[in-house]
C-alpha cells in the first residue's frame, strides 16, 4: 500500500541549501549506526559530472526524487526525474539507481517495494508511524546547490551522501523543533568533495532531509 503524503508542509518545505552543524550531523550519524539493522549502507558517492549530465538530459522534468530502495540485502538509492513530487512512481518518470559512483537507468519499482517490506519494515518508526521512502527537490534547487558548490570550491568531483537518523537535539535552538518533528526518520546529509591546488577536501554538510512518508 502506498504511504500517505505528508501534509505538514511547514515541516518539510525546507530550502535545499541548508547547512548542518558538524556536531549535530555526527550525532545523527551515530544514531543511524546504532540502529543495528543488517544492510544499512552508511554513505553513498555520486559522480558530479554524471549527475549533471542526467540533470541536463531530463531538464524538461520539474522534480528529482530520491527513493530508498533495497538492492539485494543492502540499502540503496533510486532517483527519478518526474513532473510531480508525489510518492507514487509514474510510467513517464525517468528512473535511475546509484551504482558505485555512477547512476544507471533502471526501473527500481520492485526494489522500492523490497525496501518497504525488508529493511524499511525493520526501521524504528516516526512517533506518528510515518515511514521514510522519498526525498524530493526541484531541478532548480539542485542546480542552485551545484552552482553554489562550484562557485565556492571550483572543482567538485563527487557528492557524498552521509546517512543519518534524526532525534531531538537542543544544540541548535532554532532547529530543535524540526529535529523533534522528524524523530526516528532517516535522511542524508550531502557534502561536496573537491580538488583544490592538488589537495582533496570536503565541504560542510547540508541537511537535505526534505522527507515525505
Amino acid at each position: 500500500m502506498e504511504l500517505e503524503k505528508l501534509q505538514q508542509k511547514g515541516i518539510d518545505a525546507i530550502d535545499f541549501v541548508k547547512k548542518i552543524d558538524k556536531e549535530i550531523e555526527d550525532a545523527f550519524i551515530e544514531n543511524y549506526k546504532k540502529i543495528g539493522i543488517e544492510g544499512l549502507t552508511e554513505s553513498f558517492l555520486l559522480d558530479v559530472e554524471t549527475f549533471k549530465k542526467a540533470l541536463s538530459e531530463n531538464k524538461n522534468k520539474e522534480f528529482c526524487k530520491f527513493y530508498y530502495i533495497q538492492k539485494g540485502k543492502s540499502l540503496n538509492i533510486g532517483l527519478s526525474f518526474s513532473d510531480n513530487d508525489e510518492c507514487p512512481i509514474k510510467n513517464d518518470d525517468v528512473k535511475y539507481i546509484l551504482d558505485n559512483k555512477s547512476i544507471l537507468k533502471e526501473d527500481f519499482s520492485k526494489m522500492k517495494n523490497d525496501f518497504m517490506n525488508g529493511i524499511g519494515a525493520k526501521l524504528p518508526t516516526h512517533p506518528q508511524n510515518k515511514k521514510d521512502t522519498l526525498i524530493s527537490y526541484s531541478l532548480q534547487e539542485i542546480n542552485d546547490f551545484l552552482e553554489l558548490m562550484e562557485g565556492e570550491y571550483s572543482d567538485i568531483y563527487n557528492l557524498k551522501f552521509n546517512m543519518f537518523q534524526y532525534s531531538p537535539n537542543g544544540k541548535n535552538p532554532k532547529l530543535a523543533a524540526r529535529f523533534t518533528e522528524r524523530k526516528n526518520r532517516i535522511a542524508f546529509c550531502v557534502h561536496a568533495l573537491f580538488n583544490k591546488k592538488d589537495l582533496y577536501g570536503e565541504s560542510e554538510g547540508y541537511d537535505l532531509g526534505n522527507l515525505r512518508p
